[in-house]
């Protein structure tokens, strides 16, 4: 019988990458978004080539209630997930100040609470099968301080430390947690958070690529995985430099990768799914 894996933020992107992955590796799939068109032609595109089972639920995962109506939804039609992958996320560009409340609450919601409630519900289920594994999809953001996306940044250090701490707790079980951290990736999250202009050079990566690198150390049980060696440099250099000076480093690749004329204040609150 073919096992279930659980995505967020499969519409498009690495989770839509991560969804293909795993239909071909034969396994059946929840995807959750909130784009239902998308979704729907997923499911007709996937179980017609792969044959497997497809269930879509379209939620909000900015609800505080998203992560107990999944759980209950998977329970009620008798889904056992053995792979949880927490994919889903948006970014907010601007100054803390002047960007919308509301969107970096719903950042935090979606990141931090969302992802740390499903984990929580459906880690209880493995660790009563001794048998599971999760993945968390943070960033490279996660290593430093970031200017102008000050609670993205922070999010995705949430989730670094997170991961590790229970990939830690669960050392001694059948059960491993895999934290992500890709770095600028090719997919609309640079121009959904307020980047019009992206500029996607030498150092960036296909969603393809991340969420094949990211599925490889799933299944190693890494319990952390970064992409491309160039990742992996920026990720350590907040060990030869102090603090300030990688913080300010991080301003300086902010400003840079994006055209500020084109930063309108009302693209500059604007959110994606990955």
């Amino acid at each position: 019988m073919k096992e279930f894996c659980l995505i967020t933020g499969a519409a498009s992107g690495i989770g839509y990458e991560f969804a293909r992955i795993f239909a071909d590796q034969d396994y059946n799939l929840v995807l959750v978004d909130l784009n239902a068109t998308k979704l729907s032609e997923i499911k007709n595109d996937f179980e017609e080539k792969y044959h497997c089972r497809i269930e879509n639920m379209i939620i909000n995962l900015t609800d505080p209630q998203a992560a107990q109506k999944i759980y209950e939804t998977t329970k009620s039609q008798g889904i056992k997930i053995q792979v949880l992958v927490n994919n889903a996320g948006f970014g907010v560009f601007g100054s803390f100040y002047e960007a919308d409340q509301r969107r970096q609450l719903d950042l935090l919601q979606l990141s931090v609470t969302t992802t740390t409630q499903l984990t929580h519900l459906f880690l209880k289920d493995m660790i009563n099968r001794n048998s599971g594994k999760i993945l968390n999809v943070s960033s490279i953001a996660a290593f430093q301080p970031g200017p102008f996306m000050a609670v993205y940044y922070a999010s995705k250090a949430y989730l670094l430390h997170f991961g590790m701490a229970l990939a830690n707790e669960l050392k001694d079980t059948n059960i491993t947690v895999t934290t992500l951290c890709p770095g600028v990736t090719k997919t609309n999250f640079q121009r959904s958070n307020g980047n019009l202009l992206p500029k996607f050079g030498v150092f960036s990566a296909s969603p393809e690529k991340v969420a094949g690198y990211g599925y490889i150390s799933l299944m190693r049980g890494k319990p952390l995985a970064i992409p491309c060696f160039y990742n992996r440099v920026i990720a350590a250099l907040h060990r030869f430099m102090p603090l300030r000076s990688a913080t300010q480093l991080s301003r300086l690749i902010q400003t840079t990768n994006r055209n500020e004329e084109l930063v309108t204040s009302e693209w500059r609150e604007r959110r994606v799914i990955h």
